[in-house]
C-alpha cells in the first residue's frame, strides 16, 4: 500500500522550504556607493568556518540573480555564506549600458574605435573590498574562499583569477572566457579552474566572440584557448579523462565533462561542454536532472578542498560500488560506497532540494520532505556520477 502511495504521490506537486537568508548591504568605495547581497545558510555558527563564494551576474543582470540558479539551497546544507555584488551602469558613446562589469572586455566599433567596457571602475577592487568585509564579519574557513559568475560576470571572474591569484581557492567562469583587451594572465599560483560553456551560445560563442544584432566582435579567447592556458599553468596533463553525458530526456543537449590532472592524479582544470547549449545558466529544473552548473561548481570547489585536506586524487569510477537504502525510505536515507561520495537530492522535476558532502554513517535526514518519488544523485571524488530513484514514505 505504502509503495502505491508513494507512485500517486508522485504525480502530484509539493511546495519546497525555502530559507530567507539574503540581506542587502552597501559600501564606499572609489568614489561610488555599492551595493551587493549577502546569503547566510540557516544553519550558519560562527563555531563552525563556512566557505565563502562570490557570485557575479551577467551584463544588464542584478546580483539578485543569484537567488535562481539554486546555489542557496547548496548554501543551506553545505554551510557556505554567498556573496552577490551588483555592477554599476556604463554611459557608453553607444548609449547607457546598465549593469556592466570592468571586466576588461573592449568592443571595437565602426567609426567609433574599440570602447572599453566601463573601464573608470575598478571592479576587481570592489570585489576584493566586500570580500573584505564579509571575512571580517563571518567565521571564514581559510582555503574555502572562491568565486563563479556568468557571462560578463565569467569574464569578470577570469580577471579575477588573474589579478587577484591568492584570494581565491578556484574559481568557475560560465559562458565567459578572459578578455583579449587585458595583459597576459599571470595568476603567480597554480589555481584550480572549471569553465562551463554551451557549444550553441548565441550571445558569447564558444570562439569567445560577443554576438549582438547579427554583428561579432572578438571579445575573449576561445573556450579551448582558455582551457589550454590553466591547463599549463596548473600543469596538468595535455590530455583529459572524459566523461560524455548523453542526452537521455530529448531535450536535444548532452554534456562532455573533461577533466585535466595534475602528476598527483588531482582534476584541477575542467570543462563542461554542453552540446547545443545557448547563453544560459543550466540546472535539472531545465535539463531533467541531466546536468546542474551550481551543484557542479559546489562539487568542484569541494573536490580542490578534499585534495588538499585529505591528499586524495581521483579513483576510477568503475571501482565504485554505490548502494542507497531503504528504498522506501521514511526518516533517514543512507549510502553504502567503497569510496567518499557526495549525495544531492533533487524532485522528480530536476529541482534540487538537499545537499550532503561526503555522507557518512547517520546518513541524510530526509523525515520533513514531503512523500513522493526522489532523484539522489552521488558523485565520488573523480568526478563520476551515479543517479539512483527513491521513493519517500
Amino acid at each position: 500500500m505504502k509503495r502505491f502511495l508513494c507512485i500517486v504521490l508522485a504525480l502530484t506537486a509539493w511546495t519546497v522550504r525555502s530559507y530567507a537568508g539574503w540581506t542587502t548591504s552597501s559600501l564606499n568605495f572609489d568614489g561610488h556607493v555599492r551595493s551587493y547581497m549577502t546569503y547566510t545558510p540557516a544553519n550558519y555558527n560562527p563555531a563552525v568556518p563556512a566557505s565563502l563564494i562570490v557570485v557575479l551576474h551577467g551584463l544588464g543582470g542584478s546580483m539578485t540573480d543569484v537567488a535562481g540558479v539554486g546555489i542557496s539551497q547548496i548554501a543551506d546544507t553545505a554551510n557556505i555564506i554567498l556573496l552577490s555584488p551588483q555592477a554599476l551602469d556604463f554611459n557608453s558613446p553607444l548609449g547607457l549600458i546598465e549593469s556592466a562589469w570592468n571586466s576588461g572586455i573592449a568592443v571595437t566599433v565602426p567609426g567609433l574605435g574599440t570602447i572599453p567596457v566601463n573601464p573608470d571602475i575598478d571592479d576587481v577592487g570592489f570585489v576584493n573590498a566586500m570580500m573584505d568585509i564579509a571575512q571580517s564579519t563571518y567565521s571564514i574557513r581559510a582555503g574555502r574562499v572562491y568565486v563563479c559568475g556568468a557571462s560578463m560576470g565569467g569574464f569578470l571572474t577570469q580577471r579575477l583569477a588573474c589579478e587577484s591569484a591568492s584570494r581565491f581557492a578556484a574559481v568557475a567562469s560560465v559562458m565567459g572566457t578572459y578578455a583579449l583587451a587585458l595583459p597576459p594572465c599571470n595568476p603567480g599560483k597554480m589555481l584550480p579552474v572549471a569553465h562551463f560553456h554551451g557549444t550553441a551560445d548565441n550571445v558569447v560563442s564558444y570562439n569567445g566572440e560577443l554576438q549582438y544584432s547579427g554583428m561579432t566582435f572578438p571579445v575573449g579567447l576561445s573556450v579551448d584557448s582558455l582551457i589550454r592556458k590553466w591547463v599549463v599553468n596548473d600543469a596538468c596533463a595535455a590530455e583529459p579523462v572524459h566523461e560524455n553525458r548523453p542526452d537521455v530526456n530529448g531535450d536535444g543537449i548532452s554534456s562532455d565533462h573533461y577533466l585535466y590532472s595534475d602528476a598527483q592524479g588531482r582534476s584541477r582544470v575542467e570543462l563542461f561542454r554542453v552540446n547545443g547549449g545557448m547563453h544560459a545558466w543550466y540546472q535539472n529544473s531545465n535539463t531533467g536532472g541531466e546536468l546542474d552548473y551550481s551543484l557542479e561548481i559546489w562539487k568542484f570547489f569541494n573536490k580542490q578542498y578534499q585534495y588538499e585536506t585529505t591528499g586524495i586524487a581521483g579513483v576510477n569510477p568503475s571501482s565504485v560500488n554505490i548502494k542507497v537504502y531503504p528504498n522506501p525510505a521514511g526518516q533517514r536515507l543512507f549510502v553504502s560506497s567503497d569510496k567518499t561520495v557526495n549525495v544531492s537530492l533533487s524532485d522528480i522535476s530536476g529541482k534540487m532540494i538537499r545537499y550532503q558532502d561526503a555522507v557518512g554513517k547517520e546518513g541524510m535526514d530526509i523525515a520533513t520532505l514531503a512523500p513522493g518519488t526522489y532523484l539522489v544523485r552521488l558523485q565520488s571524488a573523480d568526478g563520476s556520477t551515479t543517479v539512483k530513484k527513491i521513493c519517500k514514505l
